[in-house]
């Protein structure tokens, strides 16, 4: 009876590369009979949050800014909320994900000398697990990025589900399983200049026995983008969002998008070669590290940054398909994923597990 009673708060909000690892730990966690919390800045915001599903509460905070009062009040704020929640709360373990949005919780956490756990998807430390991770009971990592610090533990890779009879790719899409399929999308925040490079050049596709799968993010172009694939006789889904990624990963050939952490996980565990656009105003610059990450390292994708996708998208998209560079890429991915199946990872569920039980 006692397990029950056991707490965690999580913190975690901002993107999909942040929130969706945070919901999958808590799914697993609850299957512990440990309850969750949530606690960051606009939750009540993220569509990507299940709001139905989780306790949460939104914690005021903010980027650093010129404004140098409203950002020392909005973490003043914070901090205080998160103080005032801790104490009523009572976790044994505080779980942080990184961004500003966690910032306040974190330091209250610090404050009140509970046990934090630190999170980062990334293949790049952001500013806030920076911060504290000297002060976490330890730093989950899924990347190698940092040798230095003593309280690394290197954590199974994203996705931390089981994924292994998910697959309604003909029931969503109505497309065929055994054809070449490229993927298109933005991320959780969407992506125009994407949108627009790719079916403008929709052409250079036209001969090729390829469909599409395009997920426009927030804008209700919808019909529009069907239109000009059957215009090129390309068959397609076309719409803003879809909750089942796995799915549509499991039967993708090809993979256009930005390179969020989320995505880079998906793109290396699903072993699909891509063409990454970093988001140039990602805070820190991090999608373009995660995308240098993927080609450089991993060796599994091409990095395209924003500033050149209007001069280099078409040769880079002919030279990728006409030299079939894609089998090469997924063979790199493969062995890079084997590379990491050797080194023995624990699930971060599993860690926290042991810890709130000792």
């Amino acid at each position: 009876m006692q397990s029950k009673k056991i707490k965690v708060l999580i913190s975690a909000s901002g993107t999909g590369g942040h929130l969706i690892p945070a919901q999958m730990l808590s799914d697993q966690l609850q299957k512990k009979n440990i309850t969750i919390f949530f606690a960051a800045k606009d939750l009540s915001k993220k569509k990507i949050f299940a709001k139905e599903k989780y306790l949460y509460k939104d914690i005021e905070s903010a980027y650093p800014n010129k404004n140098i009062f409203s950002f020392f009040y909005k973490i003043l704020k914070g901090t205080l909320q998160s103080i005032f929640l801790i104490l009523k709360l009572k976790p044994k373990i505080v779980v942080g994900f990184g961004s500003y949005h966690t910032f306040p919780v974190i330091l209250a956490s610090y404050i009140l000398r509970k046990k934090i756990i630190l999170f980062d998807s990334n293949s790049y430390l952001g500013l806030t697990n920076r911060v504290f991770a000297k002060k976490a009971k330890f730093l989950a990592l899924q990347f190698e990025i940092n040798k230095k610090l003593k309280n690394i533990q290197l954590v199974k890779m994203l996705p931390w589900i089981d994924i292994k009879n998910i697959d309604n790719f003909e029931k969503i899409t109505k497309l065929k399983k055994d054809k070449f399929t490229i993927l298109i999308f933005g991320g959780s925040q969407g992506s125009e200049i994407i949108n627009k490079n790719f079916i403008k050049n929709l052409s250079i596709f036209k001969d090729k026995e390829i469909q599409a799968i395009h997920l426009l993010g927030e804008i209700k172009d919808i019909v529009k983008y069907k239109n000009i694939y059957e215009e090129n006789n390309i068959s397609s889904y076309v719409t803003d969002f879809e909750k089942d990624m796995f799915s549509l990963y499991k039967n993708s050939s090809f993979v256009i998008s930005r390179s969020g952490a989320s995505t880079i996980s998906e793109l290396i565990h699903f072993e699909i070669p891509s063409l990454l656009i970093p988001f140039s105003k990602a805070k820190e610059n991090h999608q373009y590290t995660n995308a240098l990450f993927m080609q450089n390292q991993v060796k599994g994708s091409i990095l395209l940054e924003e500033k050149d996708i209007e001069s280099n998208f078409i040769d880079i998209s002919k030279d990728i398909f006409e030299k079939n560079k894609i089998l090469f890429l997924k063979e790199n991915i493969k062995k890079y994923k084997s590379l990491i199946n050797t080194q023995n990872r624990k699930q971060l569920s599993e860690i926290i597990v042991d810890l709130v039980n000792k």
